[in-house]
């Protein structure tokens, strides 16, 4: 490389903030805001700018850190070949600059293996991240390194959950990511040798995830949120991983839906019976918008709590929102709904809302550009001008000015300092960046057996942009959009002319393509724009003689208190008088605000009336000397017990246990087992990880409803093929004690 001397490279960095500092800031802009603006060529956000002096170099004054101050310009240059990958040039220097910046960073997020990892500073892909970002835009741009990628993440013919909260799958049950994902390649490549591969990996962990975390009477599966897999900031702090893995969350439920419809469509491909799976999709979407869907308020549910009662928390899940609208769960007026009425940010669309408060910042007063992504996504699907425009801006800003793609920012200021982890070069934001192009400009939407092409040119974006050497499966196409709006006037193929907007996917050879927009718009557009804001702190009740007790926090209001999660009363007070009962009782409390905010419910006060509760202990079956019983691959795979109850009825079921393989947030040792009346399948008791060798923090599992007769019952607890986790060689756990509760 040719070198210069210092007095010259100086004068380049004082040339270069002299062009920074001095850009004609009453051009165009592409957006306003009193936080940021956008043009054609730069950003400024008060004192920081970012300007492409080409399409590939941009400079910056933003600071990368503490020892950065305003007169330091930072540069990206073009330094990797990214002539394989499709040409975007538009009329705006800033996204040809973000773009070419973006494929670089893909090109260094490539291993010597030929695999994706995560970021710069992380090596190695999770499940989740590999596959959204391969939704979003790595299927088209790389669809060869995709495959393999995703192959790395399956283990004996089964997607890997990876580790996470009380020890990972089943607490963590998002791997079907990996389907969708699977699915996109098909689409983009046509590769019928991949589909057959993924149709089987897919099918048998289907039918795995079916027996573990489908809940046959819900019609909901279990487990974490997908992608906000930071439990406490998510959830109430009192929720922990067996609370979690009864939980049904919003973004969850969506992936399990799209999964289920691509397994679907690939066996009718490959000429397999797929009725079930059919049935079991209607039934998730049906139960989606019967039980997550909030009329008054007109978005989704972040999650239910459990399926024993219809307590939801309000939060909105906004990845989990995105999907339900890209993936069809949510109706064409759901769809206006969710778009128009979900709370947007000055800098973008939060993880969720409203923020969780007293947590640190991470998914929790963030924003994600890969959630973003998304959400522009889905914003083309409602024709929602506003939104998309908001969306493309918050994705221009943090790329131009952080000179990269980060993983997060701060919803209230967009910097990326204070989160805890927050890598440049982030695959998943890389990948977000580049769908802002794919699937937003140009509307690339690829089908079983054509790619439909819709572009979404906002009026601020209006005038030619370009993609060339774009692969699709034998074809290679330069696509040349003219005007703006969402409505095409023309489209045509090699100058012939098109009444459609479809290229079909037996098209070979390279082609042109030519599209002109009407100029217009299909309707008046609007998003709810709102500050940053924060819940109610979760209560904190307690049991004083008869009575349920709690602090009154700043800028509560009322409370509400539910029984068995039934509101029962509504209530200025912070103490209620607890009536007389001879049944078992859950009482939680939940605070609002004066700006009708709710918190998340209180951790549960149970009444148990000594009459209505049972405890045995697990040795009495085996060896009674023993204190305690070892379930494992060598001891006690069958475990059987007997329970006498004097009446027939329902009862809840549920087991201390000891689980030291692992944190609370990590490995991947959680040990399950199927719990099994008489003959009867009823689900699956999970024994999270409770921290590293502990053996002593005995912790009661999840709970079961099951129907007794009265007398004497046969149960068991068996270890499954199913119920392996995804350490497969250790599934041990200790249990103490059995507890049975009647139910009302």
């Amino acid at each position: 490389m040719k070198q210069f001397p210092a007095f010259i490279l100086s004068s380049l960095l004082f040339f270069s903030f002299i062009i920074i500092t001095s850009c004609d800031f009453n051009q165009t802009y592409i957006h306003h805001s009193k936080e940021y603006k956008v043009f054609p060529d730069a950003v400024k956000q008060g004192e920081f700018y970012a300007k492409a002096l080409s399409p590939t170099h941009i400079i910056s004054n933003y600071p990368t850190d503490s020892t950065k101050n305003l007169k330091d310009t930072l540069h990206w240059r073009l330094t990797k070949d990214i002539s394989n990958y499709p040409k975007f040039e538009s009329d705006y220097q800033i996204l040809d600059a973000i773009y070419n910046m973006s494929l670089e960073q893909l090109e260094l997020n490539i291993n010597s293996d030929s695999l994706f990892y995560t970021s710069e500073k992380m090596e190695g892909i999770r499940t989740r991240d590999i596959s959204y970002s391969v939704i979003l835009a790595l299927a088209i741009t790389n669809p060869e390194i995709s495959k393999k990628s995703l192959m790395h993440k399956v283990n004996n013919d089964k997607i890997i959950q990876d580790t996470g909260t009380g020890g990972g799958w089943p607490i963590s049950s998002d791997r079907m990511t990996w389907s969708i994902a699977a699915w996109e390649i098909y689409l983009t490549t046509g590769d019928k040798l991949w589909l057959k591969k993924a149709y089987r990996i897919i099918k048998n962990t289907t039918k795995t995830d079916l027996n573990v975390v489908w809940d046959y009477n819900e019609h909901l599966f279990k487990g974490e949120s997908s992608f906000l897999d930071q439990k406490e900031q998510i959830y109430p702090q009192w929720m922990d991983a067996k609370d979690i893995f009864s939980s049904f969350s919003l973004s969850t439920q969506a992936i399990h839906y799209k999964s289920l419809l691509v397994l679907s469509k690939m066996g009718k491909i490959l000429n397999h019976d797929t009725q079930k799976y059919e049935h079991i999709s209607d039934a998730l979407k049906k139960s989606i918008n019967e039980k997550l869907w909030l009329k008054d308020k007109k978005h989704y549910a972040q999650f239910k709590y459990d399926s024993y009662s219809s307590n939801i928390s309000d939060k909105t899940d906004n990845l989990g929102q995105s999907l339900c609208v890209l993936f069809d769960i949510a109706d064409d007026e759901q769809k206006n709904h969710i778009v128009n009425n979900t709370v947007q940010l000055p800098y973008g669309i939060p993880c969720f809302y409203p923020q969780t408060p007293n947590t640190s910042a991470y998914h929790n007063n963030g924003i994600c550009p890969s959630v973003q992504a998304y959400w522009n996504w889905a914003s083309t699907k409602t024709n929602n001008d506003e939104s998309i425009k908001h969306g493309l801006a918050s994705s221009i800003r943090s790329s131009a000015l952080f000179l990269t793609n980060k993983e997060n920012m701060l919803a209230e200021t967009d910097g990326f300092e204070g989160t805890p982890i927050n890598s440049n070069r982030q695959l998943a934001s890389i990948a977000g960046s580049l769908s802002s192009i794919y699937r937003v400009l140009f509307g690339l939407n690829f089908k079983e057996d054509h790619l439909q092409i819709s572009p979404f040119i906002p009026r601020e974006f209006k005038g030619e942009v370009n993609i060339k050497n774009l692969k699709y499966r034998n074809s290679t196409l330069d696509i040349k959009v003219l005007g703006f709006g969402n409505q095409i006037r023309s489209f045509r193929i090699d100058r012939f002319p098109l009444n459609g907007n479809e290229i079909s996917g037996l098209l070979k050879g390279h082609h042109k393509i030519l599209i002109k927009m009407t100029n217009s718009l299909s309707y008046r557009s609007k998003i709810k724009l709102k500050q940053n804001a924060y819940s109610p702190q979760t209560p904190f009740a307690k049991l004083i003689d008869s009575s349920l007790v709690w602090q009154q926090n700043e800028d509560e209001r009322k409370y509400r208190i539910f029984r068995n999660g039934e509101m029962i009363l509504e209530t200025h007070d912070t103490i209620y008088k607890l009536p007389a009962s001879t049944v078992n009782s859950k009482y939680q409390v939940e605070s609002i605000d004066k700006n009708r905010k709710k918190s998340f419910l209180s951790k549960p006060v149970n009444i148990n009336p000594k009459d209505q509760v049972q405890v045995l202990e697990t040795e009495w079956f085996t060896n009674p000397k023993e204190s305690y019983i070892e379930l494992s691959h060598k001891k006690n795979l069958n475990y059987i017990f007997k329970l006498k109850v004097k009446e027939a009825g329902s009862y809840y079921i549920d087991f201390t246990y000891a689980n030291g393989n692992g944190s609370t947030e990590s490995n991947n040792q959680c040990a399950s087992r199927s719990l099994w009346v008489s003959h009867d399948y009823l689900g699956t008791i999970v024994f999270p990880q409770r921290g590293n060798d502990e053996l002593t923090k005995w912790r009661y599992s999840n709970a079961i409803k099951i129907n007794l007769k009265k007398g004497r019952n046969n149960l068991r607890l068996k270890l499954e093929t199913f119920n392996e986790n995804q350490n497969i060689k250790n599934t041990a756990v200790l249990i103490d004690k059995i507890r049975i509760r009647k139910t009302d």
